[in-house]
């Protein structure tokens, strides 16, 4: 099949347009606040269950990962990394079921730190800062909590153990 050369051309031109598009939403995606893992996906449900231990993903504002800890240490460890990062302590409660923390940032932003123990000595761990979220703050939360955990888990042990 001869072909007069405007139909290749035509193929390029509708292939750049339709990468110029493809980029213009990306870039429209990553400026906007919420889930821009999920984005691509359709829905932050499907990205929600796929995340593992040490795995993050940003969805509509929330920083949500899993960590092998006790609720009550992952509490201990989020209320030292709220020291660290200047974040006033509202409330703190936990259990061996779930935990709730909150605080207020320097610039006055609701920071909350969700979590629910889950299977396997696992525990699903929700950031979030402000209405909107702040996916940069939520991370250095999150890198925080990572950094104190070791610590809170033994001392945590040390605590349970006094206790029998």
């Amino acid at each position: 099949m001869a072909t007069n050369g405007k139909i290749g051309t035509n193929n390029v031109k509708r292939s750049v347009l339709s990468s110029m598009v493809l980029v213009t939403a990306m870039a429209i995606g990553l400026t906007t606040t919420g889930c821009m893992f999920a984005w691509g996906l359709g829905t932050g449900a499907v990205v929600g269950a796929a995340i593992g231990v040490g795995t993050t993903a940003y969805i509509e504002g929330n920083l949500k990962t899993r960590m092998r800890a006790d609720p009550r240490a992952i509490e201990k460890a989020t209320l030292k990394a709220f020291e660290e990062l200047k974040i006033r302590k509202v409330s703190s409660s936990s259990s061996a079921a779930e935990a709730e923390i909150i605080g207020r940032s320097a610039e006055d932003s609701k920071v909350s730190v969700i979590v629910k123990a889950e299977q396997n000595d696992e525990s699903s761990v929700s950031i979030r800062i402000g209405t909107f979220g702040d996916q940069a703050f939520s991370l250095k939360i999150y890198d925080g909590i990572n950094k104190y955990l070791g610590d809170a888990k033994a001392e945590l042990q040390k605590e349970l153990a006094n206790k029998k």
